[in-house]
């Protein structure tokens, strides 16, 4: 029998032990992700042949999500095991899975719709370091600007020092209700993930950063590992008032990110036009496409 159950920040010690077999980059992974939409999504997890299984609700018990599994295992029998499960309980099921994923038993079983507005943006670490280059000539005028008109410090930010970043994010929603108040509903779920991670920090392994200018904290960023090359970007928010604050903290933060961290993933844009654009920006090497396959 399966058991699942649901994804805690105690449970971050199984997950890492699948990391060496993790090659998989999309930010639906994320361990931290997993947790901080839980009240949302319900995840679980269970272990199934040696493999880790990771699954959200999309509806409550009844339309189940899964990801695709780790570990040493045999892939195509554990979605064959996940098939009849789904079936014994009268469940919808799906599979949230990269191009390279679209193994025969999904080709046979399943209908596969491609999902552009959830195509995660995938960096180079060095790229947004160094932002070098023409292409992103744009970017660094953005700096320069910044630098000449404020004198400014960059801070590590912890489980102890980040309620100042919690005053700014009040600060944007305010702003950003007002400009689109029929997104009211998504703010008030974004503030609840960005409240469980910063206090639930250290137990979810996060780090972050933030830029202070006159003791003011104007941009602040958090992300987590998803495997042992690819760092996530859960969070990203500036103040707008200041010209290159978003290019200032995305480079900063990038620059002070461990080298072992080959790519950055700053997740999807949600079909949001502003937010592809800006994503776009900044030039991707990749852009991680995602599918869900769906049991017929």
């Amino acid at each position: 029998m399966i058991n699942f159950q649901p994804i805690e920040p105690k449970d971050r010690e199984i997950f890492e032990r699948f990391y060496p077999f993790k090659t998989i980059q999309n930010s639906e992974s994320s361990f931290a992700n997993l947790c901080a939409y839980s009240f949302i999504y319900n995840g679980q997890w269970a272990i199934i042949d040696n493999c880790l299984v990771t699954r959200i609700h999309f509806e409550k018990n009844s339309h189940i999500c899964y990801h695709y599994p780790l570990g040493n295992g045999d892939k195509d029998k554990i979605i064959e095991k996940l098939i009849n499960y789904s079936k014994q309980n009268n469940e919808k099921m799906s599979v949230i899975c990269e191009t390279k994923d679209r193994k025969p038993c999904f080709e046979h079983n399943f209908n596969i719709k491609e999902e552009r507005d959830f195509f995660d943006y995938l960096y180079l670490r060095e790229d947004l370091e160094s932002l070098k280059g023409k292409k992103l000539q744009p970017k660094r005028n953005h700096i320069n600007k910044f630098n000449a008109k404020y004198k400014w410090d960059y801070i590590e930010i912890n489980a102890k020092n980040y309620h100042p970043c919690l005053s700014l994010l009040n600060t944007w929603q305010e702003k950003a209700i007002e400009k689109n108040p029929e997104l009211l509903a998504e703010y008030e779920k974004e503030k609840k993930v960005i409240e469980y991670l910063f206090t639930n920090f250290d137990a979810l392994d996060l780090k972050a950063g933030a830029i202070k200018v006159e003791e003011k904290i104007i941009a602040f960023t958090i992300g987590s590992k998803i495997n042992n090359e690819t760092f996530d970007i859960h969070i990203e928010k500036a103040d707008r008032d200041f010209e290159g604050a978003f290019a200032i903290i995305n480079q900063e933060f990038a620059k002070r990110l461990d080298s072992s961290y080959k790519y950055i993933n700053r997740e999807e844009d949600l079909g949001i036009e502003g937010l592809r654009k800006a994503k776009l920006s900044y030039y991707p090497i990749k852009l991680i496409e995602k599918y869900i396959a769906t049991l017929k």
